[in-house]
């Protein structure tokens, strides 16, 4: 069995490092661990997280993931 390769970023709000896996894409959600800030990934190459604004983050049926 392999691993999955993993990328490093680093949480825009609060600075800690987050691994992604290979298969998060450009447009997915995710949670930080340590500030619970939503974030999503605006690009791959390089990684680049950008803060979710909090009124777009009411919305029920719509749940990030969390990493970290």
């Amino acid at each position: 069995m392999t691993a999955m390769p993993l990328e490093v970023t680093t949480c825009p709000v609060c600075g800690r490092k987050l691994a992604l896996q290979e298969y998060v894409t450009p447009g997915t959600r995710l949670v930080c661990t340590d500030c619970e800030s939503n974030l999503y990934v605006e690009a791959r190459r390089p990684i680049r997280l950008k803060l979710v604004p909090e009124e777009a983050t009411y919305n029920a049926d719509d749940r990030p993931e969390s990493y970290g």
